[in-house]
């Protein structure tokens, strides 16, 4: 009965042990993609996005008297997609850059990976691929921007 209740205790603290190992893992995975994803708290195009936005608000705005009530609605849900399509934009290339991070982290902690070059592509290549769209989409908006000012 005393060998049994020691096996018992000794399986017992070793799951304790296997358990904390797994949470410190854990944590620092996401220590890891909050560094590489969120250090940042807004991409360096959010603020002339935003800057955009609201000069196209304003500037809505002082044209309601000159709009139809049906143009003037037309106008704002326009304004309002934009915005929309912006943080869509936004969420989907957080999404991927925490697939990307964390693809990352488990090969810096996976020794036998580490050889494997290639072992991140896709999501490297899809985190690039959300990073393009904002920039395009936000080029998009620099272009419409300078037509109206010619």
């Amino acid at each position: 009965m005393k060998r049994y209740s020691y096996i018992t205790m000794m399986m017992f603290a070793s799951a304790c042990t296997s358990q904390a190992n797994t949470d410190s893992l854990a944590e620092q995975k996401i220590k890891f993609i909050e560094d590489e994803c969120y250090v940042v708290t807004e991409s360096p195009l959010a603020g002339p996005f935003n800057a955009f936005m609201v000069e196209r608000q304003e500037e809505l705005k002082t044209l309601r008297d000159e709009l139809s009530q049906e143009n003037y609605a037309q106008l704002d849900f326009a304004l309002q997609h934009f915005s929309t399509h912006w943080d869509k934009l936004q969420t989907e290339r957080n999404l991927a850059c925490e697939v990307h991070a964390t693809c990352q982290f488990i090969w810096l902690k996976s020794p036998e990976l580490q050889s494997n070059t290639d072992f991140c592509d896709g999501a490297d290549f899809e985190y690039s691929v959300t990073r393009a769209k904002i920039i395009t989409f936000f080029n998009d908006i620099e272009r419409i921007e300078l037509q109206r000012a010619r």
